[in-house]
């Protein structure tokens, strides 16, 4: 069976913070106040931040015997356990991280360095020259290493779990990043092969599905949407009425 977990022994090392940030916030606030943030504030992330952000979404809670050897668990759901997506941590705005692309090594808590080097421009063409993604703080790359999810289920339909995990983690992620006081984002919108690039990965074997980002809102910036109102309720179909199904 492939190792647990990734780690990459020759690479420069940032060992992250142990204590954590505060995460107290009741559930209901952190819930409700959830929004996919695209305006955000030059202030840098902290490390402590960061590290229990990583730490809470990506690293292991505990350990169970599968029968044929041990696998661990997050704070999120994933077929099988297999745990088969890596975070990857392009690094625009932290404190005291040089910017650049990371690996985050959820069993020694630490960042190893990919590839130098990371602007707000960069990271904006990356994700199809989307301007906004270049205002966060980091981004965070989800890649699937398949072979741990292939080694147990020999169907290509295990791909489409890998989705769905995806979208745990990210779902676990804008939630904690949320009651961390960070406006967290996320886009299925870019290239793939340049990220996976920068990421030092095959793009085969192992590959991006999803990025993330987070940073410190702006409140009511450019890009977040009005609420609605009348004129957008007189434009919207809100039901359908009996006997008037699309046809």
């Amino acid at each position: 069976m492939p190792p647990l977990f990734t780690g990459y022994p020759d690479a420069p090392r940032l060992p992250l913070p142990r204590p954590r940030a505060d995460l107290s916030v009741p559930f209901d606030r952190v819930l409700y106040g959830r929004r996919t943030h695209r305006d955000f504030a030059g202030e840098s992330v902290s490390p402590a931040v960061l590290a229990t952000l990583l730490s809470t979404v990506f690293g292991p809670v505990d350990y169970i015997d599968s029968g044929h050897g041990a696998l661990y668990r997050r704070t999120s759901p994933a077929g099988g356990s297999r745990q088969e997506l890596d975070a990857y941590l392009g690094v625009i705005n932290v404190t005291g991280v040089t910017p650049g692309w990371y690996h985050y090594n959820a069993l020694e808590h630490c960042l190893e360095r990919r590839t130098e080097g990371l602007t707000r421009a960069e990271a904006a063409q990356l994700c199809a020259d989307q301007d906004w993604v270049g205002e966060a703080a980091f981004l965070v790359v989800l890649a699937a290493r398949l072979e741990r999810m292939t080694a147990k289920y020999h169907t290509p339909r295990c791909y489409r779990v890998c989705l769905l995990n995806a979208g745990h983690l990210g779902q676990t992620f804008a939630l904690t990043a949320t009651a961390l006081g960070l406006g967290p984002a996320q886009t299925g919108a870019f290239k793939d092969a340049l990220v996976a690039e920068r990421c030092g990965l095959d793009n085969v074997g192992c590959t991006p599905l999803y990025v993330l980002a987070a940073g410190h809102p702006l409140q009511h910036g450019p890009n977040e949407p009005p609420p609605a109102g009348l004129t957008a309720f007189a434009h919207t179909a809100l039901s359908t009425a009996p006997g008037h199904e699309a046809r």
